[in-house]
């Protein structure tokens, strides 16, 4: 999104742009990992940083470049998504059709090189009716990825790992899992043995299939059966409801505890922690006024979640309310927070991850673009 030229004041602070390696804390454990973090501009960051949740600033990168993968007209994308079995291998699908096709994309990186293997166009089934938001969310199994649309009706595609051909375009309506309230986007995940996908649906107000109508805070947890989706089959596992802030809180993308006993769903103004087993919320931490959380990963141990933010971030400098910036009055940015799952609450200060990069190739604000993330994927060192 392009809004209009004009002065713009930073209010990151020091602590949350790049900073180069945290020292090391006696206090707690250290991580080091490289993330992939989807972005609206056709490719994703990668930004290779070390964790330390004793810092003030837990999460700091050491390099921060990006991955193409087309342009922000062609290929938006919201879904990294690292292969199970080859970690050098990342698969991904875009977010709105390619004005040039008519289709949107389905492919797949190889991360050592950043050179895309395969992009296979992907023909809209005649049954969805809304298209303006397609791709988000994924979940994967030993040979198959699964993107999920966030079109009305939604559905889950099913494509073959190796030549990413279309298998099925599976749709809940009518089946055991159809959630049989109006709803706005589907998204989901699966779990750590890929046996199950978890698909999460916002009730809306609207029952029309023209309009996706506006949530009103009601989330509907869906447990599915992987290996059922595989061969284009709804087989019910269970099934939840989290409640959320009325019309604010909207389900996003989320990632299950290495340990399967807990997933993190990032819900825009909401980071949910809930329990896989029983579909029951753990926690739901609220987040500031001015960040969206869109996407939520465990660190390998399950003690931390690291946290995507849609943060406004920088102002103009003649904006009237900083609590409440017109839509021409600020800029977005993507940042890292750090959740703390024990004592369940956000730690530390943020980091930026995508203006701290245009700002050093183009300048602070000077092309007036959002910089919008969504997924992450990440890779930790042994």
């Amino acid at each position: 999104m392009k809004i209009s030229k004009k002065a713009w004041l930073s209010t990151l602070t020091a602590g949350a742009l790049v900073a180069g390696i945290a020292t090391s804390s006696m206090a707690a454990k250290t991580y080091e990992t490289t993330f992939y973090i989807a972005g609206m501009g056709g490719h994703f960051a990668k930004a290779v940083c070390t964790i330390d949740p004793a810092a003030e600033t837990p999460i700091t990168c050491s390099e921060l470049t990006k991955i193409d993968i087309g342009d922000r007209d062609s290929h938006p994308v919201h879904d990294a998504r690292i292969d199970s079995e080859d970690r050098n291998t990342m698969f991904w699908s875009t977010y709105n059709l390619d004005p040039a096709t008519g289709m949107t994309h389905v492919g797949k990186t190889d991360l050592t090189t950043g050179e895309v293997l395969l992009d296979v166009d992907a023909p809209t089934p005649e049954q969805v009716k809304v298209a303006k938001k397609m791709y988000c969310a994924s979940g994967q199994t030993k040979d198959y990825f699964m993107p999920i649309t966030m079109s009305n009706p939604a559905y889950i595609d099913v494509f073959a790992k190796k030549d990413l051909s279309r298998k099925h375009s599976v749709f809940l309506e009518g089946t055991e899992a159809d959630p049989k309230v109006p709803y706005k986007y589907f998204h989901g995940t699966t779990s750590p043995d890929m046996s199950k996908m978890l698909i999460t649906i916002n009730e809306s107000d609207s029952s029309s299939l023209t309009n996706y109508g506006t949530g009103i805070g009601k989330l509907h947890l869906k447990m599915l059966d992987a290996k059922a989706l595989e061969k284009g089959e709804v087989k019910l596992l269970a099934s939840g409801v989290a409640d959320g802030n009325k019309k604010s809180t909207i389900s996003f993308r989320q990632y299950w505890s290495n340990d399967s006993s807990k997933i993190a769903n990032a819900t825009g103004d909401i980071m949910f922690l809930i329990d896989a087993n029983t579909l029951e919320t753990i926690d739901a931490e609220t987040m500031p006024v001015l960040e969206e959380t869109h996407d939520a990963m465990f660190t390998p141990d399950d003690k931390y979640i690291v946290v995507t933010s849609r943060t406004k971030a920088i102002y103009a400098e003649d904006c009237q309310d900083r609590t409440k910036p017109g839509p021409d009055e600020y800029l977005m940015d993507g940042q890292l927070k750090l959740y703390d799952v024990k004592a369940q609450t956000f730690v530390g200060k943020p980091t930026s991850v995508c203006l701290a990069c245009h700002d050093k190739e183009i300048g602070p604000g000077e092309d007036g673009v959002h910089a919008i993330l969504c997924g992450i994927d990440a890779e930790y060192s042994k």
